[in-house]
């Protein structure tokens, strides 16, 4: 192999040059790899060969990895490129010199080459030593032939798992952004229905004002119902947005993620380096599994209820393990859930809260969760107290982060959108605390109606989807009479809550308990 170099171009060992004995070859911030660069990542890139080229490989870094001003992910580099390691960050200038053209001649008066018959004499009549120490030496050789050998086999089978794991990147990047798409169209098709009713009732008052038209009484039978159809839209779309200013604030996009152990406290692993999960959890996964830890991320909503600091929600986000079928096959092989992170950002706080289990109900999907408010002005939901405030029929508006991150990606302008990810990429911790610094995080209201009652459920039609669990249903008088956790699409869209009268019972117990509703 060539001998290659990376020359410094700036930064504390400007000037410098760092040679390569081998590939593949890592650099990046990390002590124990190949060329060392402080302040980027710690596996920033992959350099290796490939037929008689070499090829640089970014390894999935926040910052990216450029090329001649271009970001790239894979480049062949040629002697005299350019590597720029994140925008404006530190530059290597690649050198790879020709071989010597011309022939070493051999001087006549040098000794030649000794011919295996001399070696062999030499050894032969050298110290006892001498030939130990020769010995020694090329086992020492055979040993780091056979450590560099397997080196750069483990090197290309990361380089592999790599390549496979930015492929991944870029299709989940793709999907996210797609999703972002898809939730951005949804509500510019809200607003062009509005605008499209308003345009109507304009066009039938110019028909009417034609002394010409003889459709007068079809006219305005028409422009009747258009506007009482307009009324109704401005006036849901209205009570949404009070609601949103009066208590918008104190509705929290609640974020979570959680794993699994066994007995020692091994966290559960995928079997495969590439994180693939064929087949059931059983067979995906092991504590001694060479992929990555095994863990699930999840979006809900909670709201403020009590000014000691109690968040309302669902059981299935306090515990999100609770009647999940899949959790339920882990355990019992003989893994539990563990809880690796439950926060909640609240609008109009920049920095996230951490979320505790207080309490929760054992035949409902209800829970409390405990948050230190710190002083903090956020308000408090209004809970109906009231037996009437749930009738069929009635109008309902609720509140919550429905389709969760994508939904809120989707309300910003597009340039913040692109300079997030591209900050961030898809890491959704990173992702959404970046959301709530820009203050971009505020929760999404829909209209509906509700369609019937019961003990246990208020069934209703305003559209939902998951990201919405947890969330405030309030009534036509502004008051909170169900949270909501279900919806199921096969049955007309119809969306589920937990009467409120539940919750009161967690936050006023009584000697001997409030009435529960009949079932």
């Amino acid at each position: 192999m060539a001998r290659i170099s990376f020359e410094h171009l700036d930064g504390p060992v400007q000037g410098r040059s760092t040679p390569l004995t081998r590939l593949p070859a890592v650099i990046g911030s990390d002590p124990g790899v190949d060329v060392v660069i402080p302040g980027v990542a710690r596996r920033h890139a992959l350099l290796y060969q490939r037929d008689a080229d070499v090829v640089i490989l970014d390894s999935g870094s926040a910052l990216g990895t450029f090329l001649a001003g271009n970001e790239i992910q894979e480049a062949v580099l040629r002697d005299g490129d350019v590597v720029e390691l994140g925008r404006g960050g530190p530059r290597l200038r690649f050198h790879l010199p020709d071989a010597p053209r011309g022939r070493v001649l051999e001087h006549p008066h040098h000794f030649g080459r000794l011919s295996e018959t001399m070696a062999f004499r030499m050894l032969h009549q050298s110290s006892r030593t001498f030939r130990r120490t020769l010995a020694v030496v090329l086992a020492g050789a055979a040993v780091l032939l056979v450590w560099s050998t397997l080196h750069s086999r483990r090197m290309d089978r990361e380089m592999a798992t790599l390549r496979g794991t930015v492929q991944q990147a870029e299709k989940e990047r793709r999907a996210f952004e797609a999703r972002i798409e898809e939730e951005r169209r949804r509500g510019d098709a809200d607003r062009a229905q509005l605008e499209q009713v308003r345009a109507r009732e304009a066009e039938l008052l110019r028909r009417l004002t034609d002394p010409s038209n003889g459709e007068v009484p079809a006219l305005k039978d028409e422009l009747k119902s258009t506007r009482e159809r307009l009324a109704a839209l401005e006036s849901e779309r209205a009570a949404g947005e009070r609601i949103i200013r009066e208590f918008g604030a104190g509705v929290a996009l609640i974020q979570g993620a959680y794993t699994f152990a066994d007995a020692a406290g091994r966290l559960l692993r995928y079997r495969s380096e590439d994180g693939s999960a064929p087949g059931s959890a059983a067979d995906a996964f092991d504590p001694d599994g060479a992929g990555p830890v095994h863990v699930v991320e999840y979006y809900g909503t909670g709201f403020l209820v009590d000014p000691k600091g109690l968040v309302l929600t669902n059981r299935h986000l306090a515990e999100p393990w609770w009647n999940d079928d899949e959790a339920e096959r882990l355990q019992k092989s003989g893994y539990r859930p563990r809880l690796m992170y439950l926060r909640g950002f609240f609008p109009q706080q920049k920095q996230p809260l951490d979320l505790a289990l207080d309490r929760r109900s054992e035949t409902v999907d209800l829970a409390l969760l405990r948050v230190d408010l710190k002083g903090r002005k956020i308000p408090i939901l209004p809970l109906d107290r009231s037996t009437t405030g749930s009738v069929a029929g009635q109008p309902v508006v609720v509140v919550g982060y429905p389709a969760g991150l994508e939904a809120i990606l989707a309300k910003a302008e597009a340039g913040v959108v692109r300079q997030i990810l591209s900050s961030h990429g898809t890491d959704s911790e990173r992702v959404t605390e970046a959301l709530s610094q820009r203050g971009l995080i505020r929760p999404s209201t829909t209209q509906g109606h509700i369609g019937d009652v019961t003990g246990s459920d208020i069934v209703f039609d305003a559209p939902t989807t998951q990201g919405g669990s947890g969330g405030p249903i309030f009534n036509k008088n502004g008051h909170v009479i169900a949270v909501e956790y279900a919806v199921l699409p096969k049955f007309g869209g119809n969306s589920f809550g937990v009467p409120i009268a539940y919750a009161l019972d967690m936050l006023e117990p009584r000697r001997g308990g409030r009435k529960k509703p009949a079932a």
